[in-house]
């Protein structure tokens, strides 16, 4: 299982954003990921996780127990904000913006 945004691809990025960057990320709840250390994560446990992961029921199957997969629970592991705006919703930039530039 590979993919182009690796925990140390993350990690990299973080420890090269700029004070005003990080403060950016902080104002929009973004703050605990920028304490992330983690540069790895197992192959067995990245495939466990998708093979007992049912989507139906937004559970992990782990043996005699079900993690629940809930807004809540991944504010909770990752501390990511639980509601704020809809990307989706934002005005686009010109390309010309220079925020594409940073």
């Amino acid at each position: 299982m590979k993919n182009g945004c690796s925990p140390e691809s993350l990690l990299f990025i973080i420890l090269w954003l700029r004070t005003k960057q990080k403060e950016c990320a902080r104002s929009m709840g973004f703050g605990s990921l920028l304490r992330m250390k983690v540069i790895d994560i197992p192959l067995k446990l990245g495939f466990y996780i998708l093979q007992n992961f049912d989507s139906d029921r937004m559970v992990i199957d782990a043996e005699e127990n079900e993690l629940k997969v809930t807004t809540q629970s991944v504010h909770d592991m990752l501390g990511i904000p639980t509601s704020g705006t809809i990307l989706t919703q934002l005005d686009q930039w010109s390309k010309d913006d220079t925020c594409y530039d940073e």
